[in-house]
């Protein structure tokens, strides 16, 4: 598996060193920095897979530790708030990791089709070797994704094709615990799709066809309330894209619904522990590496 996750290594390092203003991909998500990221407090409101291709993820979640090494899967299942560590590899090479969240749809469909065979074999396994198989999937996936818009059709397909794969190798447990989403989770997916939108509580609730009084008391009930979900998903957002683009602070905010970049980065930082400029800095790249990686995305 050496080569196939070094050239997808110098293929997402090169997309990333090109085009500032380039938007994040669609259907994929980007974990990357040049030196040691420490993020706190980070929600999973759906099933997430990230493989590792460069560097060290280090997951902290109560008493429990993962390290987790280039060619592994970290895998989590929904409802879970974690401390994250991203560790550039020895000799200068960059942390780079790629994360595919698998929507309530996804895993439905996945269920309804493959159900009966394959969810009560897959162990929860919070990490695994990535087989082949899935690590050829997802870098074709990657390349669609560079290629094309992001298509939600496509993407639900990709996801399931991705669980199967999983399910195949015994490891996709934690991605289909049978568990209910909490209200929490509903409205932050929901949210989610478009953080910049001006949100307000009844047009959350017209659109998960309950009422604005019940959607308190259950949010209430889980220790959260509306505004709170709606920050929660715009820090989410923010760090995303702070993750996977060039671009400014203030872009960044303005594109997850903040008019000040400041007030952004005041959140940003007591959310997470660091700041967005500490968070750009630590995915500054200098000299002649940045022109190989330049050199290989004009290629």
């Amino acid at each position: 598996m050496t080569l196939p996750l070094s050239q997808l290594r110098d293929r997402l390092l090169a997309h990333l060193s090109t085009d500032p203003a380039r938007a994040p991909l669609g259907g994929v998500g980007i974990f990357h920095s040049h030196s040691v990221q420490k993020l706190r407090d980070i929600p999973f409101h759906q099933p997430l897979m990230v493989l590792v291709v460069s560097g060290r993820k280090v997951l902290a979640l109560g008493q429990r530790q993962v390290d987790v090494l280039p060619g592994e899967l970290l895998l989590l299942p929904a409802g879970c708030t974690a401390e994250i560590g991203n560790h550039p590899g020895k000799q200068g090479e960059d942390y780079l990791g790629l994360a595919i969240g698998f929507s309530e749809q996804s895993i439905a469909q996945f269920r309804r089709s493959y159900g009966a065979e394959h969810v009560d074999a897959s162990s929860p396994r919070w990490r695994a070797p990535a087989p082949e198989e899935l690590v050829t999937s997802m870098a074709q996936w990657v390349d669609w994704c560079m290629k094309h818009p992001a298509d939600a059709a496509l993407g639900q397909h990709r996801q399931v094709e991705f669980l199967l794969l999983l399910a195949h190798a015994g490891v996709a447990g934690n991605l289909l615990l049978n568990r209910e989403a909490s209200w929490h989770d509903r409205v932050a997916q929901l949210l989610a799709a478009d953080p910049a939108r001006e949100w307000n509580l009844g047009t959350v609730c017209r659109q998960l066809g309950i009422g604005e009084s019940t959607l308190r008391r259950y949010l209430q009930a889980e220790g959260s309330g509306f505004r709170q979900v709606l920050e929660e998903t715009r820090m989410v957002a923010g760090l995303a894209l702070l993750q996977e683009t060039s671009w400014s602070v203030g872009m960044v905010a303005e594109a997850v619904g903040y008019n000040s970049h400041s007030r952004f980065s005041d959140r940003f930082k007591r959310r997470f522990g660091l700041s967005p400029a500490e968070l750009k800095k630590s995915r500054e790249r200098h000299g002649a590496e940045r022109e190989r990686l330049r050199a290989i995305a004009k290629a």
